[in-house]
């Protein structure tokens, strides 16, 4: 009887389920069938564009850009913006909008006469007391041009598109240009027809090109009377991976790049002013085997005598050089005195062009040759400020690569005004190359315009911590150009709410760890302070090549985090160098044998304790414990390569490794420390932490058609306890996986380790920690629209410890360990507002590890899995809360997850 019942349960809800698709369905074909209803009496609805192409293979993506007119937006087989548009009746919304007009009308008039009525008064008022003035009052009237809309009117103008309606004059335009545009990359014979089809209100476009032969470049000659820009030409051909124009197509954009190219090369080989309008190409075409052979044409610069400024004449590309190197503070904050009436007495004016005069000049050539009493030449500049120096003159001169009697380059002075930006101190950076007439020097001036010294501010902030959501602000105090050599004091009070897991909860899986994320259980707050300089301090910064960019990082901070289970606080000093080699590769080393120090302590609720206790865990109660780390050494490598302009895969790849070992110069005193009952050393009473840690990163990115791209991450990191940390890493170096911006199948750290079976476990923590990590990412991401992005992922990965863990068997790091590796896919929908991205991802499990064979995959029974929970439990487990394998994850996040 129960089983007959439960059977037609399941009849009754697949017959609603099958009923609610047809109901769908015949509901968006009803919407569909509208579509026309805004569509005047004799025209058609453009329903498609459709390309047809024959001979050879081109981008079709470009060739439908060409397309002047587009049908309306269509996702999922829905023009969802036309059948807006259609729901909302046109005659209403128009019949309010006219009701609306009126009343701004009637109270705009109501303001007039008000503002009349007030201004009356404060005449009459003027006039008793013999002024002759009074204050105006001005009453700011109702938009009547651009008002605000109403709900129905924004739903249907803003939201919704009014139905495109085929138009043949676009249409006839668009075959002319697909002509032209087939002519411009090579296809001189290619022919172009179109055909309009018409079918119940709706017209469907089809655009069909048959490419023909194509045109290629047979043979290149140069023709150039200047042997500096013939040589130059010659070894940028030479540096190339093949021949830019031999071999290659007829293609008027690749002419054109090819043209930029070398005029951004020779201006980059000191030859100023050359552009792109000095290379012109001639061209001789042969039919009958479609070749051409082209020759490059090179001119001379036209410019304008300052002493005949009506007149053009021919001046030959020349190698240049730096005479003088001018930096113009903008700043009269150090000035003692009048500083207007100065100038005017001077004869001049306060401003030079947009930016404050200045008048005060300083001539610096400090700088020698290595292993010479000589200065060097290279190193001189001169500085124009008013009153007192603004900050070292060393400083501005290490952000400058137009140096004095060297070569000009163009990409010195991009580079230059770059570094002088990322110093922070300027709000206003203006570069100005003058020539000197009759010779081939030029003088560079830097005008700049100080930031506010001092300045104070609030920062509120939305949190995500790898899909635990908070909430905080802080109050920032900050100083620049302390000590006038550039650096940056920053101070700052932070607090906010943060969600974060319950260590221990018998419903791991229930409601209480689901709401985890979305109920702030934790407050944080602490201040802190970091000092920025532009040096390896303590050394000097002269004594650096430019090219490093050394900078140095002193912060300390105490944070402390108040939980239902527990309050803790932590003290943290970080002493970090970085510097870069060559333009991709930065590294960041920590003060040696003081890299970081850092001090937790935490006070326990007796429950917690107690449950602590019971459980005897080790990782936990390490975990869980006041910790004391001495980081001997501090070490970070970051390789960023960049899309290269020449490259046309255009990948792009980001590599980090960071090394961090601690404890090690602690334990050459542990004679002279004292020990605590398990025979760890102690100091200030707390065990310190001995380990080594190294972790890799790579992300890869590769574009793939227009805002489409394909994204690979791959993690693998460990850590290594020992000494005096015989048991596991501290808990802020341990590993975690799941959430976010990690495995999207599982919840944030609820991943492994390893095969541990979690389900069988009574006493399960929500977090789990491990010492060994492995994982990667592949993720496919593609515009829905202009806002709203989506992404195709792939998830796989897990931790795992270093020594078994009695409590967490299977656990440990082994052999088997790629036979241990869970995976995931799902689907994510991103909000792009340019400055930041809300994410949302749905993440499947495809594989569970923990899981006995024959249950691991997601399309497998569940047989051996309920077998394994009934030994166990017994028949028990059917009224226990047992995780449910499989569940699908939803994770917010802010920012893509890599």
């Amino acid at each position: 009887m129960l089983l007959l019942l439960l059977f037609k349960l399941i009849g009754d809800l697949n017959r609603l389920f099958k009923h609610t698709i047809i109901l769908l369905i015949l509901a968006l074909t009803a919407l569909s069938c509208k579509q026309t209803k805004n569509v005047p009496q004799g025209k058609y609805l453009l329903k498609k564009n459709k390309v047809e192409i024959q001979g050879d293979k081109i981008d079709e993506d470009e060739v439908i850009e060409i397309i002047r007119q587009k049908p309306n937006f269509k996702r999922l087989g829905v023009k969802w913006n036309l059948m807006i548009y259609n729901a909302v009746d046109s005659a209403k919304v128009a019949e309010k909008r006219a009701r609306k007009n009126q009343q701004l009308r009637e109270k705009n008039q109501e303001l007039r006469e008000k503002e009349d009525r007030i201004n009356a008064k404060r005449i009459e008022r003027a006039r008793r007391k013999n002024k002759e003035y009074y204050t105006e009052k001005i009453i700011p009237l109702k938009d009547t041009v651009t008002p605000r809309k109403f709900f129905r009117e924004w739903l249907k103008y803003k939201i919704g598109k009014p139905p495109v309606v085929f138009d043949s004059i676009p249409y006839e335009k668009t075959l002319e240009q697909m002509s032209a545009y087939m002519r411009s990359r090579g296809y001189y014979y290619s022919s172009v027809d179109g055909l309009v089809q018409y079918k119940r209100r709706k017209a469907k476009v089809l655009y069909s090109i048959v490419t023909g032969e194509r045109y290629f470049i047979d043979s290149v000659s140069v023709e150039c009377d200047n042997p500096s820009v013939e040589g130059n030409y010659a070894r940028y051909v030479s540096k190339q991976p093949e021949p830019p124009l031999k071999g290659q197509p007829f293609d008027v954009e690749l002419l054109d790049d090819h043209r930029s190219d070398v005029a951004t090369y020779m201006r980059n080989q000191a030859l100023y002013g050359f552009s792109p309008t000095h290379i012109q190409y001639e061209v001789d075409t042969n039919r009958r085997n479609m070749k051409v052979n082209l020759r490059v044409v090179f001119l001379d610069r036209l410019v304008r005598p300052k002493d005949n400024p009506d007149t053009l004449i021919s001046v030959p590309h020349q190698t240049t050089y730096i005479r003088d190197v001018y930096f113009h503070i903008a700043d009269t904050s150090l000035y003692e005195g009048n500083f207007k009436a100065y100038v005017n007495s001077l004869g001049l004016d306060v401003m030079n062009g947009q930016t404050i005069r200045a008048i005060d000049t300083l001539h610096y050539k400090e700088i020698k040759k290595a292993g010479s009493d000589e200065y060097d030449p290279f190193r001189i500049a001169t500085f124009i400020y008013n009153g007192e120096m603004l900050l070292n003159p060393e400083l501005l001169e290490m952000q400058n690569y137009l140096e004095s009697t060297n070569f000009y380059k163009e990409e010195y002075g991009e580079r230059s005004y770059t570094r002088l930006l990322q110093l922070g101190l300027f709000e206003g950076i203006k570069t100005e190359i003058i020539e000197i007439p009759g010779t081939r020097k030029l003088d560079v001036h830097y005008y700049l315009t100080p930031l506010k010294k001092q300045s104070f501010g609030v920062e509120p902030k939305a949190t995500n911590s790898n899909g635990f959501l908070g909430v905080s602000a802080s109050l920032n105090y900050s100083n620049r150009n302390l000590f006038k050599n550039g650096a940056k004091l920053t101070i700052a009070l932070s607090g906010g709410f943060e969600s974060q897991p319950a260590v221990f909860d018998e419903t791991l899986d229930g409601q209480k760890i689901e709401t985890a994320s979305r109920s702030f259980n934790t407050f944080e707050i602490g201040p802190s302070i970091k000092y920025e300089a532009p040096s390896l301090l303590p050394v000097k910064i002269t004594r650096f090549s430019k090219r490093h960019r050394p900078r140095t990082v002193i912060s300390s901070a105490y944070n402390y985090q108040q939980r239902n289970d527990f309050t803790r606080g932590v003290f943290q000093l970080n002493y970090l160098w970085q510097f870069y080699v060559g333009k991709n590769q930065l590294f960041q080393a920590g003060l040696p044998g003081a890299s970081v120090i850092k001090f937790v302590n935490i006070k326990k609720s007796t429950v917690f304790e107690n449950t602590l206790l019971g459980l005897n865990d080790l990782f936990l109660l390490n975990s869980y414990s006041d910790q004391f780390i001495w980081q001997d050494w501090r070490f970070t490598f970051e390789y960023t390569m960049r899309e290269k302009k020449n490259d046309k895969s255009k990948t792009m790849a980001y590599f980090t490794s960071s090394f961090d070992p601690a404890g090690n110069l602690l334990s050459l005193f542990d004679n002279y420390l004292d020990t605590l009952n398990n025979g760890q050393r102690k100091i200030f009473g707390v065990a310190y932490a001995q380990f080594l840690r190294l972790d890799n990163e790579l992300i890869v990115s590769q574009p793939v058609g227009k805002e489409k791209s394909f994204h690979f991450k791959v993690n693998a990191g460990a850590g290594l306890p020992y000494g005096n940390s015989q048991n596991s890493l501290p808990y802020d170096y341990s590993f975690f996986a799941g959430g976010a911006n990690d495995n999207r199948g599982w919840r944030a750290r609820s991943l492994g380790p390893g095969v541990y079976r979690y389900y069988l476990d009574t006493n399960r923590t929500a977090t789990q920690i491990g010492d060994v990590r492995v994982g990667g990412s592949a993720e496919y991401r593609f515009p829905f629209s202009s806002l709203i992005k989506g992404a195709l992922f792939v998830d796989a990965g897990n931790i795992w410890t270093i020594r078994d863990d009695v409590n967490r068997p299977g656990g440990q790091f082994t052999k088997d360990w790629y036979k241990q590796i869970a995976l995931a896919t799902g689907i994510g929908f991103r909000l792009d507002f340019d400055f930041f991205i809300i994410r949302l991802d749905l993440g499947i499990p495809l594989r569970n590890p923990t899981l006995p064979q024959g249950s691991q995959w997601i399309f497998q029974s569940r047989k051996a899995y309920e077998e394994v929970l009934f030994n166990e439990f017994g028949a028990s487990y059917l009224t226990m809360d047992i995780p449910r394998p499989f569940s699908p994850q939803v994770h917010f996040g802010i920012g893509y997850p890599f």
